[in-house]
């Protein structure tokens, strides 16, 4: 496994696969398009992104165009495909975030690379068997099946954000860089798929979390505001009474324990914040 890097902007191909290939993005983003025996797609990558490229397969990179990239890869060819399924049922990418087990091989490659004995280059060779299996055959967690390149994209990003900076407010423009779209684009997508802009949409996030520890954990109503991303426990508690219909203080007092969840179960976003609240 090598690891190339490229200047904001830049484009890679087109160009036609001899062999294969698997590509994994470390920093900065790219829109993947890929024909293989049918209409061309695009794949949205972030960093944590696993794509398979296959032989005889047309591909194109258009790198980020605000930062620079860099990305792992590794060529192959495969003699003998095994017991894996038919090729058209392969994915085409993996988001190594759900999938400790891939991004743990890829690193071992990683480090395989930088070795120049036989012995390395002998157990390169059997860890990316075992990664094409892995990547092929599963199972393996998705945590943004069914969304579309773009959203899954920006899922990513602000998961990977609230994991390391907390639950702060993640502006449009931020968004539509992770996404690699338009704030336009953007709003439709959201509208669309949860009938709500990205802001309002991530915020139902965050005040889900914050239902949640209100019910679970002993901390201040301030300091459920401050670990939730808003800016004091005033505009928290006016933000939460406008979701839940009650105070934070007297959401925490009921006795029923209502379901935390709730807004966003009702706004189709449960999936993806089951994802988001997991990792932050």
């Amino acid at each position: 496994m090598q690891v190339a890097d490229y200047r904001p902007g830049d484009t890679f191909g087109p160009r036609r696969l001899v062999d294969y290939e698997f590509v994994w993005i470390l920093s900065g983003s790219a829109v993947w398009t890929v024909q293989d025996g049918g209409p061309a797609t695009d794949h949205a990558l972030r960093p944590g992104s696993l794509s398979l490229a296959r032989a005889g397969a047309v591909d194109s990179y258009q790198w980020d165009e605000r930062q620079p990239s860099r990305h792992a890869y590794v060529h192959f060819r495969i003699t003998d495909c095994g017991e894996l399924p038919e090729e058209s049922e392969w994915p085409a990418v993996r988001i190594l975030s759900g999938s400790p087990i891939l991004e743990g091989i890829c690193g071992y490659l990683l480090e395989l690379a930088g070795q120049q004995s036989q012995q390395a280059r002998s157990r390169s060779d059997q860890v990316l068997g075992l990664l094409l299996d892995v990547f092929v055959t599963g199972p393996l967690h998705e945590p943004f099946t069914g969304l579309t390149p773009h959203l899954a994209a920006v899922a990513e990003y602000v998961r990977t954000r609230w994991g390391s900076d907390g639950l702060r407010i993640i502006g449009v423009d931020e968004l539509c860089t992770a996404g690699n779209l338009s704030a336009g684009h953007l709003f439709r997508l959201f509208r669309q798929h949860y009938g709500c802009g990205p802001a309002r949409a991530l915020e139902l996030v965050r005040l889900a979390r914050a239902a949640t520890s209100l019910q679970r954990s002993n901390a201040t109503i301030a300091e459920v505001a401050r670990l939730t991303g808003f800016a004091n426990p005033y505009h928290f508690s006016r933000r939460f009474s406008a979701v839940y219909g009650i105070p934070p203080g007297a959401f925490r007092a009921l006795t029923a324990s209502p379901d935390p969840l709730r807004p966003v179960r009702e706004a189709g976003l449960l999936p993806m914040a089951h994802v988001l609240l997991h990792q932050a």
